[in-house]
């Protein structure tokens, strides 16, 4: 295995991996080392994890790991606009994933509960629970498209700048021309300034997206995952 680690700007580095497996674990256990940190000294740690199959790996590696999982309080990063039972839902993913072993006795905080009628009832709803939440999370654990989004923050869609905004609430209601479903995402001021944000990518295509982002790492206008260049950020890739 070989793995190579550089940084890119101040507090922005990338750590890459010619080995998948390799990644999730190295990934797992920095992830559990802050965890644990905080509940030893907040009394529970905040957990938030974005969905698809890219982060897959790393939340196996990271349920078999033995720490206070009780203590511990999971949030999606996003959520689709669909049935509690369909394969795209992300709080699915995460139980499937990581909800296992050890973890099986963590709290999952979804974004969509049963009963919610609308995408914006399910916000303003999600939103009121999790401000009862210790803000900023302990860990962030992002993914990012070949368009530069991050959770469901799409440049395509007409709701990003209030999801963006410095008071936006915790949960955003997106619609991006570019997905065939609407989206429900915790919003930039809610995934900033954790104590550990992580950016994993897999795959060539994610790599020349990144190389585009950091080519202009300040840049106004699309790529909304370079938001978070601007606090301490470790980017996690491999092939």
């Amino acid at each position: 295995m070989r793995t190579s680690e550089q940084s890119l700007f101040p507090g922005v580095s990338l750590r890459s991996f010619d080995d998948r497996e390799a990644l999730s674990g190295a990934l797992a256990d920095q992830v559990a080392s802050r965890l644990r940190q905080s509940v030893r000294e907040r009394g529970g740690a905040l957990l938030v994890v974005s969905g698809g199959r890219t982060p897959a790996g790393f939340l196996q590696a990271l349920s078999g790991l033995q720490l206070p999982w009780d203590q511990v309080t999971i949030v999606p990063s996003d959520e689709r606009w669909v049935a509690a039972e369909s394969d795209q839902r992300n709080s699915r993913m995460i139980r499937q994933y990581l909800l296992q072993g050890p973890a099986a006795s963590a709290r999952l905080m979804e974004l969509v509960e049963e009963g919610d009628e609308t995408p914006g009832q399910a916000a303003r709803q999600a939103s009121e629970r999790l401000a009862g939440l210790h803000w900023p999370a302990d860990v962030v654990v992002l993914g990012m498209g070949e368009d530069g989004h991050t959770a469901s923050l799409f440049p395509d869609a007409p709701e990003l700048p209030m999801a963006m905004a410095a008071d936006a609430p915790p949960v955003a209601v997106t619609t991006p021309d570019s997905q065939s479903t609407v989206r429900l995402t915790l919003s930039a001021r809610a995934l900033s300034d954790a104590r550990m944000t992580v950016l994993l990518l897999r795959g060539d295509d994610k790599k020349a997206a990144l190389d585009e982002a950091i080519a202009e790492p300040f840049a106004i206008g699309p790529m909304p995952v370079r938001y978070f260049f601007h606090q301490p950020l470790a980017i996690f890739w491999s092939a």
